[in-house]
């Protein structure tokens, strides 16, 4: 195994890139893991001719990538509808919420208006029916001289 350096010797880590092959390249090793691992033929950086000189199959892994490739945008696009609709809704969840608020901070300031206004009601009662016949009604007062005066004309 060799260890890969940079240009000042530090050790670089192993990554897809760096790895030597643990499987022999040979076709019987493509078809095994290619039926282990579904898309493995997928990757972009690997050349088409060097998987095999049956152009059918190529054509086939070719067309089963692009299609792969096509459902996972398609996936992505329909994830990406799906948040900005979340997105959408929570918005205006809050804004309902903010309503609510509004609406109940309203209601109880009117009931606090109609309780005020019922006690000086039973207050304005109390001091009516206190004050007894001593305070007459409008109607029941009788004006002095209220014979009409017609003019003849």
């Amino acid at each position: 195994r060799r260890d890969r350096m940079d240009e000042n010797y530090i050790l670089l880590p192993h990554g897809v890139n760096f790895q030597e092959a643990i499987f022999p390249d040979t076709q019987e090793n493509r078809r095994m893991f290619a039926s282990l691992f579904q898309f493995s033929n997928c990757s972009q950086a690997q050349h088409v001719l060097s998987f095999s000189s049956d152009w059918e199959i190529q054509e086939d892994n070719r067309l089963m990538c692009s299609s792969v490739q096509k459902a996972l945008f398609e996936e992505e696009d329909r994830v990406k509808k799906l948040q900005q609709k979340v997105a959408t809704l929570e918005k205006r969840n809050k804004q309902l919420r903010d309503r609510v608020k509004k609406v109940k901070r309203s209601l109880r300031q009117a009931r606090k208006n109609t309780r005020h206004v019922e006690q000086m009601n039973r207050k304005l009662s109390e001091k009516l029916s206190s004050a007894g016949g001593q305070i007459p009604y409008i109607n029941s007062l009788k004006q002095e001289n209220s014979h009409a005066t017609y003019l003849k004309v």
